[in-house]
């Protein structure tokens, strides 16, 4: 599991210089090549003057979890998600309300908040960009307990994370197949909603509640969402033929989905949703289910994150 390199072996050397202690968290999920190539690319391209650096590899699943709160527990000052969304979230909510900073190196499919970000997609390229990136401190979401980094949905979204579940078949072709298969059988519900300073029923077919703006493969949902703002942006998706839904994906990609005739958005901290029966919900891309009403709230300024410096 721990993979330690100590640069600097002197004891007086290494109290002047005082290297960061960082551990890279890896999910095997990520597929083996990754595994392999991660030792590679940390070894060559990490500055091991500013860093003395471990490797973990998760073994089950919730363990990226466990490891990031064992991280926190012995010190280490910043610790590297190497893996999707899924990862982030688990390992990112373990260092919420922490001075632990939160590294990634994207090795998902979708890779949505790492993108954003501007870690991109290459794993060497992420690596580099650790040695000079930006601290920053971001916003998470709740939802009854539950936290959150980038985004949560709820409707068809939710839908499509929840049959996506457990498949090892990763990647923007079954994210496709999962996401036709959820639009012939989910049908768009009435939901009554309260945010901070209103509240209106409405037949949604998803509901995103945005900390940041962008699902994977660089599709921005809520495209004035800011991570620090102290703000979600809530994007609702209303009951409209599917075609609509369909003919609107390119709206997606050049940040043009509220002109969508059938998309209404609101700034709010909280936001409570009331609707009949399961909800298929996700929490930075894991899907679960829930009954009952749903409380969103923002936490603000919860979580050190490094951020890539602009080139």
């Amino acid at each position: 599991m721990d993979q330690s390199h100590p640069v600097i072996k002197n004891a007086f050397l290494a109290e002047l210089l005082a290297p960061k202690r960082m551990v890279f968290i890896v999910n095997p999920k990520a597929g083996l090549q990754t595994q392999n190539r991660i030792r590679d690319s940390i070894e060559k391209h990490l500055d091991h003057k500013k860093f003395e650096y471990s490797i973990w590899f998760t073994e089950k699943p919730g363990h990226a979890r466990e490891l990031a709160t064992a991280a926190v527990e012995q010190g280490y000052h910043i610790v590297v998600a190497v893996g999707g969304d899924g990862s982030i979230n688990e390992i990112g909510t373990a260092l919420i309300d922490t001075e632990v900073q939160l590294g990634i190196v994207p090795a998902g499919s979708g890779n949505g908040l790492a993108m954003h970000l501007g870690y991109g997609r290459n794993l060497d390229a992420a690596v580099k960009k650790l040695n000079t990136a930006i601290p920053r401190i971001i916003d998470c979401g709740l939802l009854n307990g539950r936290s959150f980094i980038n985004l949560a949905g709820i409707g068809f979204d939710g839908l499509v994370s929840n049959l996506m579940q457990g498949s090892y078949w990763r990647g923007f072709v079954p994210y496709f197949i999962k996401s036709v298969q959820a639009g012939f059988v989910y049908t768009a519900k009435d939901c009554r909603l309260v945010l901070d300073d209103q509240s209106f029923t409405e037949k949604c077919f998803a509901i995103t509640v945005a900390n940041g703006p962008m699902y994977g493969y660089n599709f921005t949902i809520a495209p004035d969402a800011m991570l620090d703002d102290g703000f979600f942006e809530l994007v609702i998706l209303k009951d409209a033929p599917k075609w609509q839904y369909l003919a609107a994906v390119p709206a997606t990609l050049n940040g043009k989905i509220y002109d969508a005739p059938f998309v209404s958005h609101y700034k709010t901290k909280k936001v409570r949703i009331e609707a009949v029966g399961d909800n298929y919900i996700h929490l930075d891309g894991e899907g679960l289910v829930l009954n009952g009403t749903l409380e969103f709230e923002i936490r603000a300024k919860a979580l050190h994150i490094l951020v890539p410096k602009p080139s």
